[in-house]
C-alpha cells in the first residue's frame, strides 16, 4: 500500500519558559507568537507544555471563544475550572480534557504537584485548539474529559507481530463528543518495526515527535528522509489521492509521537488576544465587538463567581 507524505517538517518555536508552540499564528493586532501553518486545518494552535511546579501556569481564569480547547494529559494532575459550572475538577493523566467553547467561557487550569522534586509528577501535556463552523461558535459552551483512555496494540505491517501501541485521547474509541470528525492518538513504537497508521485521506492534520533528538532521528513517516528532531510538526500533505495510511518506520531507537487529524471545515477565522486569553471569530469586525464584551466581564471580576453569561456574537 502507498503511503500518504508528508508534505513539510517545521521545528518548534519557543514561547519561553516551559512552553514550546508547534502551530499558532498573531492575532488581528499582530500580538503573539507567530508559527502559522495554515494547511493543517481544522488545527489553529498547539503548545506543548512540561511543568515541574505546583499551580502553573499562573494564568488565571482567562476567555476562550468559537473554538474547541483541548487538553491532552500525558502525565501528571491538572485542576480545572469553567464559569458554566463553577466546579473545579482534578484530572490525572493519561487523560483528554475537551471544552467547547462556544459562545464564549472562562477557564483556568493549573498543575497539581505534591512532590515537585518527583519527576515522575510533573506535568507533560499538549493543548490543541480546533476551528470550528460558524454556527458551532453560536452554541452554548460545553465541558467533556475522559480519564479511561483505550489502548491498542500496534501491528508490524510486514511480519503481523505487536509493533507498539496506540492511546486514544480523541475520536470514536473515546466517550469525546467531537464538533465534527477527528482523532488524535498517541504512539509508542518500538524499534526495528513498520507500521501503518490509518488516517481518513480527506482529513488534514500532522504528526509531532515526542521522542528525544536521537530516536526521533531514526523515524521515517511517508517517505521522509531529512532527520528529525523532538518536537518537530510532520504536516500530513493534502494529496490525499493515493492512501488512507501514513507508513510510520523506526530504525534502532523506539520512537514516540502524537497524530492528529480531522475533517477540514474550510471557513474563514480571526482571533484576538483578549484578558489573557483569545476569542476566535468569523471576521475582524465580529471580534472587535466581541472583545470588549469580554473584557468588561474579567475587569468586573464576575467570573470566578459563576454569574458568567456567554459574549455571543
Amino acid at each position: 500500500m502507498t503511503s500518504r507524505l508528508i508534505d513539510k517538517v517545521v521545528p518548534a518555536t519557543s514561547s519561553g519558559g516551559p512552553v514550546s508552540r508547534l502551530i499558532g499564528s498573531v492575532d488581528i493586532d499582530g500580538k503573539g507568537t507567530s508559527h502559522a501553518l495554515p494547511e493543517v486545518d481544522p488545527f489553529i494552535l498547539l503548545d506543548l507544555a512540561q511543568l515541574n511546579q505546583h499551580n502553573r501556569p499562573p494564568f488565571g481564569a482567562h476567555p476562550h471563544r468559537g473554538h474547541s480547547v483541548v487538553t491532552l494529559l500525558l502525565q501528571g494532575q491538572m485542576q480545572s475550572w469553567d464559569s458554566f459550572s463553577n466546579q473545579h475538577t482534578t484530572i490525572k493523566g493519561p487523560a483528554s480534557y475537551w471544552v467547547d467553547a462556544g459562545t464564549g467561557v472562562f477557564h483556568d487550569e493549573t498543575s497539581v504537584i505534591a512532590d515537585e522534586s518527583d519527576p515522575a509528577q510533573h506535568i507533560k501535556l499538549l493543548q490543541l485548539w480546533v476551528g470550528v463552523k460558524e454556527a458551532d461558535r453560536q452554541k452554548p459552551a460545553r465541558l467533556q474529559y475522559d480519564t479511561d483512555l483505550p489502548t491498542t496494540d500496534l501491528l508490524d505491517c510486514e511480519t503481523s507481530r505487536k509493533a507498539g501501541t496506540v492511546t486514544h485521547y480523541v475520536g470514536e474509541k473515546t466517550t469525546i463528543e467531537t464538533p465534527h470528525p477527528l482523532v488524535v492518538f498517541h504512539v509508542q513504537q518500538n524499534a526495528n518495526t513498520s507500521v501503518d497508521l490509518s488516517i481518513d485521506p480527506s482529513h488534514g492534520g500532522f504528526i509531532v515527535m515526542l521522542s528525544a533528538d536521537d530516536a526521533a532521528a531514526t523515524v521515517q513517516f511517508g517517505g521522509t528522509t531529512s532527520p528529525l528532531k523532538q518536537h518537530d510538526v510532520l504536516v500530513l500533505a493534502n494529496d490525499v489521492s493515493t492512501s488512507s495510511t501514513v507508513k510510520a518506520t523506526t530504525g534502532d531507537h523506539s520512537a514516540e509521537y502524537m497524530v492528529c487529524a480531522g475533517a477540514k471545515h474550510g471557513e474563514a477565522w480571526v482571533k484576538k488576544l483578549v484578558a489573557n486569553g483569545a476569542i476566535i471569530c468569523a471576521t475582524t469586525e465580529q471580534a472587535q465587538d466581541v472583545a470588549p464584551k469580554v473584557e468588561a466581564y474579567a475587569a468586573a471580576g464576575k467570573v470566578e463567581g459563576g454569574s458568567f453569561a456567554p459574549f455571543g456574537s
